[in-house]
């Protein structure tokens, strides 16, 4: 089964091509805000490097976040115009999951949360365990286990989060009431300054190369949905936003619209409240 995996939740974006046996070649980069203009460029060169054409691609698999909102849409609008396109399946998967998943290639067997910086001195998160899978011919393999929600918290509250569940999730780990937890992920100085304070004894850091997402974990894990029969419509599948979009409304068109409470009891003129908005 070829499957091509799309990746631009952040800065960093990553593509990959592979089947169940084979890997044909992956391209994580920096973009910044260019993945519009590079998504599709790298995807073809990936196709022609492999000597492969989209339209040998079986299955599609995309990060559907968090992250940044428009970063996400455009893995997310791409993969559903080729799951249509193609008429192949497509399996979303969370930014979050990824990150997790990464780390269990390094051999970590230790809580994992996977972080990601949301603006407004908050985070992403999700926390995990790794189970082993192994086949008839003695392969080794592993499966992402989330472990409570997704969240969107402050560093702060991430901890007092965790303070509250871990003891529940680990409590025969190791004797532990509360084993080391590993975060990784891509976050800033100040908010593992933050997390290391209030978890001293009780957490580890994983660096930034390390915590780098690969367009491949998200091929693993969408592999083994597909093949347990997990997918996704493209008619519905959606970004995971944990925050809604700010939406800001243009200075000139602000004095046609409506006030809220106007809105509320019905009084306003919609039309004129409506052209203003197509403008």
């Amino acid at each position: 089964m070829l499957l091509l995996a799309l990746d631009t939740s952040t800065r960093y974006s990553s593509i990959a091509l592979c089947s169940d046996t084979e890997f044909f070649g992956e391209y994580t980069w920096y973009s910044g805000n260019n993945h519009n203009v590079e998504l599709f460029e790298y995807t073809q060169r990936l196709c022609a490097q492999a000597q492969l054409s989209l339209q040998q691609v079986e299955l599609i698999a995309v990060a559907i976040g968090p992250g940044s909102f428009n970063g996400v849409r455009v893995a997310l609008a791409t993969a559903k115009t080729l799951a249509f396109a193609l008429q192949k399946p497509l399996v979303g998967v969370s930014t979050l999951d990824i990150i997790a998943f990464q780390q269990c290639t390094y051999g970590i067997q230790r809580p994992v949360c996977a972080l990601l910086e949301a603006g407004r001195s908050e985070v992403y998160a999700a926390s995990y365990m790794f189970d082993e899978l192994y086949s008839a011919h003695g392969e080794l393999s592993y499966r992402v286990k989330r472990l409570g929600d997704y969240l969107l918290v402050t560093p702060q509250q991430l901890v007092a989060y965790l303070q509250e569940h871990v003891p529940d999730w680990f409590s025969s780990a190791e004797g532990q009431q509360f084993p080391t937890i590993v975060f990784c992920g891509e976050i800033g100085l100040n908010t593992q300054q933050a997390l290391r304070s209030s978890l001293p004894q009780q957490s580890l850091f994983v660096g930034s190369i390390q915590s780098a997402r690969r367009a491949v974990s998200l091929a693993t894990i969408a592999l083994q949905r597909a093949r347990e029969g997990h997918t996704d419509d493209p008619l519905v599948l959606e970004p995971l936003y944990l925050r809604r979009p700010s939406i800001t409304k243009s200075t000139r068109k602000r004095p046609l619209l409506a006030d809220p409470a106007q809105r509320l009891a019905g009084q306003y003129t919609g039309e004129r409240e409506d052209g203003a908005l197509r403008r």
